[in-house]
């Protein structure tokens, strides 16, 4: 500031500090503004809290994101291969190949789709693809995706579903990504010999899915706030817990775009039950249509 007012730095000079209570960061701004013999300089103070916090989360997705790719790619060069030398002469071994491959296929899918969702909010310009869904294929490849992960968690993962379906019009990668990361975050968060049920409900106004959990529950005052871009619950269970804090805010958006939305309740401790809402037959909101 000293040099400023002098005249003798006439160039603008920002830096970025901790706010005296520890609570954020400030960006700092001086730039002279002396004429003649007056002293004088402008001072430009802002909060950048939130854009630090932002972009960090936003490194950490990406670093997480690359991470996430590796470990299904991984899978399905070592099961082709496997299949490539031992298929021809065990069915068995071949099949139980493809059944990997075609699972960590899908596994690619989904975060390439949270990827690609991530961007259009981003660049604020969502765009719906509007079709006739077929939601016994959704339950279908529910089941098929998470069976092995709740299998492998000790989870009892259970579907309740309607006897018949109606007709949905909808778009049906986001809405299965939307129901995906709420079924996946319900297992993430579930300690072992713990249960994951998802009940289906539809009629020719509305398509509603419950997701219950008995895992960890979230405390009231942050009830809202997981709903919101790139944050996590302050919970120190969840420090070895993988998360980007961006699939109950896409999945929240992917709703209201369909003109539904997400629900939450949950007990700490106890667990928790999301719950969408979709039009049967949606008109998109706040979106492009497709």
């Amino acid at each position: 500031v000293d040099t400023a007012t002098t005249g003798e730095n006439r160039q603008r000079v920002t830096v970025e500090m901790q706010r005296g209570d520890g609570a954020g960061v400030l960006r700092v701004g001086v730039r002279s503004l002396r004429k003649g013999d007056l002293p004088a300089a402008v001072l430009f103070i802002e909060d950048i809290t939130q854009q630090k916090a932002a972009s960090e989360a936003r490194d950490g997705f990406v670093a997480q994101a690359a991470h996430e790719l590796r470990t299904p790619l991984t899978n399905i060069r070592l099961y082709a291969e496997e299949a490539i030398e031992y298929g021809s002469d065990d069915p068995q071994v071949r099949a139980k190949a493809l059944n990997v491959i075609n699972t960590e296929a899908r596994r690619l899918e989904r975060i390439v789709g949270n990827m690609l969702s991530t961007a259009e909010v981003e660049a604020g310009a969502p765009r719906l693809s509007m079709a006739e869904v077929r939601l016994e294929a959704m339950v279908s490849e529910l089941e098929d995706d998470y069976r092995a992960l709740a299998s492998e968690k000790e989870l009892t993962l259970k579907f309740d579903l309607p006897p018949k379906y109606p007709v949905v019009f909808a778009d049906r990668d986001k809405l299965m990504l939307a129901v995906h990361n709420i079924v996946g975050n319900a297992l993430k968060y579930t300690p072992a010999k713990g249960s994951v049920t998802v009940r289906l409900d539809a009629d020719e106004k509305q398509i509603t899915v419950d997701v219950t959990d008995t895992g960890i529950g979230i405390n009231p005052d942050e009830q809202e706030k997981v709903f919101e871009r790139f944050y996590r619950a302050n919970d120190n269970r969840l420090s070895t817990v993988q998360g980007t804090g961006l699939g109950l805010a896409l999945a929240r958006q992917v709703a209201r775009l369909h003109g539904g939305d997400i629900t939450l309740k949950s007990e700490l401790n106890k667990g928790s039950t999301f719950t969408i809402t979709v039009p049967t037959h949606a008109k998109p909101v706040g979106a492009v249509a497709a």
